[in-house]
């Protein structure tokens, strides 16, 4: 027996194992994959696709396991499909929030031009204010300058 037979045998040997539920290296609660598979046969990542038959294999048991279960298997392009669908879903979803959250910076900004407009306009009569006071002031000196009368 050559080398690639012996691979091949441990391949299915582990490939059993793992379909009984009685695996000896990896968790029973792994799902059944071919780098599964390769971790069980104590093989290096990859060599389980050397061989294309066992790849067939591993997914028709797969998909027989999954049978057994009530689970439904789907296709790779169902697969595809509800993934692309889910991520149009998230994608949506963030759109919206994105949407929602840029009106709002849109009213904070109003907000803030409003509120800084006024605030111009209070500082531009506390000027005026100020002007009027001294104004006041000087008028209010000069009349109590006119209002002294000479002591005799």
């Amino acid at each position: 027996m050559g080398k690639s037979e012996n691979t091949l045998i441990a391949l299915e040997a582990a490939l059993e194992r793992i379909a009984k539920g009685k695996p000896k290296h990896i968790p029973t609660t792994r799902k059944l994959s071919v780098r599964a598979v390769e971790e069980e046969a104590s093989l290096g990542n990859g060599s389980g696709y050397y061989y294309p038959e066992f790849v067939e294999k591993v997914k028709k048991t797969k998909a027989n396991i999954a049978t057994d279960n009530g689970i439904h298997v789907q296709t790779d392009i169902q697969s595809v499909r509800s993934k692309l669908n889910e991520q149009k879903r998230i994608k949506q979803n963030y759109k919206e929030k994105y949407e929602s959250i840029k009106d709002q910076l849109a009213l904070f900004a109003a907000a803030q031009h409003h509120l800084n407009d006024k605030l111009v306009q209070a500082l531009a009569r506390i000027d005026d204010l100020n002007y009027e006071n001294i104004d006041l002031r000087k008028q209010l000196a000069k009349a109590n300058r006119n209002n002294i009368t000479a002591l005799k």
